[in-house]
């Protein structure tokens, strides 16, 4: 498996899709609800949703991801890489999209886990 890309959804009420390269084939997972503030959008002051606050947005992300870290890995699906997984590390573990998709990388794609 491998991330080919991220662009802006087009689905409904998603922000964004990722599209892997799965066994020669595109797979696209939609990811992020755009009718709802995420911890990129809280650190940017250009943002209805920017909170200026540092303690309070990382209480926000901390309560999001320890409410959401059981979806990071099912039975169905053990490496957990879903829309949940991309969501929790691209829009709720950095300041910014480039930072979380990082950190996805690192989580998901780090050599150990090729």
């Amino acid at each position: 498996m491998k991330l080919l890309r991220i662009e802006k959804a087009k689905a409904k009420n998603k922000k964004f899709s990722a599209i892997f390269e799965v066994d020669g084939k595109e797979k696209k997972i939609n990811f992020g609800d755009n009718r709802y503030r995420d911890f990129t959008l809280m650190n940017n002051p250009k943002s209805k949703y920017y909170e200026p606050d540092v303690k309070k947005r990382n209480m926000v992300k901390d309560r999001y991801q320890k409410r959401h870290r059981r979806y990071l890995s099912t039975a169905n699906n053990p490496k957990g890489l879903g829309s949940a997984a991309l969501s929790f590390y691209i829009l709720w573990s950095a300041p910014t999209v480039k930072g979380g998709l990082a950190k996805f990388r690192s989580v998901y794609f780090s050599s150990s886990n090729k």
